[in-house]
């Protein structure tokens, strides 16, 4: 950088065109474009490494629910919805896997994205086998509006369910995450 910061500006031009200008300010700390402090999320995930390996079933149920709990308040939080559920796992003695499933629809309630993701878990775990971090996602974020084929039948509980974790994350966000738990 300072081979390039102390080269003549003049002949960076000249051999790289415009882009060489470019180079030149940027070596010697000069850029005019604004400062971007935030940008649009392109994923929401959670991930826990355990203090010893864990092998249990419910526990890493228990776990993963808890996770689950974290994205989906993300996701209503930034007025989100999913398309695709992940799931990262590390056994002992850290060989870490990841999988993930692209939904035909969106996502944005609990049970629906550890639906996904346990269900993932359970194509790549054979109980008894120690698990060292467990981890879910969700990416490809839209828009939630719900668009129902016309072979669905409309979910008349959608909306409901919605209202309960909407009143969920309110709780959780004036009095901590444990103020509500399944």
């Amino acid at each position: 950088i300072g081979d390039l910061a102390a080269w003549p500006t003049e002949d960076l031009v000249r051999r790289f065109g415009e882009h060489g200008r470019q180079m030149s300010a940027a070596s010697q700390g000069r850029d005019d474009r604004p400062v971007v402090s935030e940008h649009e999320a392109k994923s929401i995930s959670a991930e826990t490494t355990f203090a010893r390996d864990v092998s249990d079933a419910a526990v890493l149920h228990r776990t993963l629910l808890e996770l689950t709990e974290q994205v989906g308040q993300g996701l209503r939080r930034d007025g989100l919805a999913a398309r695709t559920v992940k799931i990262k796992v590390r056994w002992p003695p850290f060989e870490t896997i990841t999988r993930q499933v692209t939904l035909p629809g969106t996502v944005e309630l609990d049970n629906e994205i550890l639906a996904a993701g346990w269900a993932l878990f359970e194509q790549v775990w054979k109980p008894g086998k120690r698990v060292r971090l467990i981890g879910i996602g969700v990416s490809g974020l839209t828009d939630p509006a719900r668009q129902l084929s016309i072979f669905d039948a409309p979910d008349q509980g959608f909306t409901r369910r919605r209202k309960a974790a909407d009143v969920i994350d309110r709780l959780r966000d004036k009095y901590g995450d444990a103020a509500i738990q399944r």
